[in-house]
């Protein structure tokens, strides 16, 4: 994908209930520790840290190889209204 313009498929297809993607002209393509990089790999300081969800950066090692063994255990990627064992432990936790 290059650069955004106006008939973008963000602009044709994304929700209407956007607000800060209207006004980064810039399409992200990768992100490591506070930083995000567009598609022609210039980099950005994050000031928006996913509204305050990212506190250990983006892709942290630690939580990387944790993420990434549970994902190579077949680990419940998606248990919203059910009851797993890694809920629990995040729970006990």
């Amino acid at each position: 994908m290059t650069d955004l313009a106006p008939s973008s498929v963000f602009e044709t297809v994304e929700s209407e209930v956007r607000s800060y993607c209207r006004a980064w002209p810039v399409v992200f393509e990768r992100a490591s520790g506070s930083r995000l990089y567009d598609e022609q790999g210039r980099p950005y300081l994050d000031f928006f840290a996913g509204a305050g969800s990212l506190n250990y950066g983006h892709n942290n090692p630690v939580l990387k190889r944790a993420l990434l063994g549970y994902l190579a255990d077949d680990g419940i990627t998606h248990g919203l209204d059910m009851s797993t064992t890694a809920k629990r432990g995040f729970l006990e936790a």
